[in-house]
């Protein structure tokens, strides 16, 4: 379930990007934070339906007729295709008549998650 971030979840959100090997030292990771929130952009956390924990968080820019997924981080024991591919498919829903799309690092699973669904 994709959960809008607020700010009693920070150390949460904290937490799963400092999962992300680029991000690990701890200025960089709440400065991501941080620099999303002040840019504006949405940032969601991805809750388990099963055991009603958070495993994902996602940070995104909205544009005029697109979505780009900026940052995607879950925790190891998570990172499932069925898991990656559920948070896009309810990132897309959020936002109907805009294409999502990725950065270079993430493209890869937008493209993959996009050819999964033409089936």
């Amino acid at each position: 379930m994709l959960v809008r971030y607020r700010k009693d979840y920070e150390k949460i959100a904290m937490g799963l990007l400092s999962l992300v090997p680029d991000l690990r030292n701890y200025g960089r990771f709440t400065d991501e934070l941080t620099g999303a929130l002040t840019a504006g952009y949405p940032v969601y956390l991805w809750k388990d339906a099963e055991d009603n924990h958070f495993i994902a968080i996602a940070i995104v820019e909205e544009g005029t007729d697109y979505l780009l997924l900026r940052q995607l981080s879950f925790t190891p024991s998570e990172r499932s295709g069925k898991n990656v591919f559920a948070l896009l498919t309810a990132l897309q829903d959020q936002y109907p008549g805009k294409r999502l799309m990725g950065t270079l690092k993430n493209q890869s699973l937008i493209t993959n998650w996009e050819q999964f669904n033409e089936h």
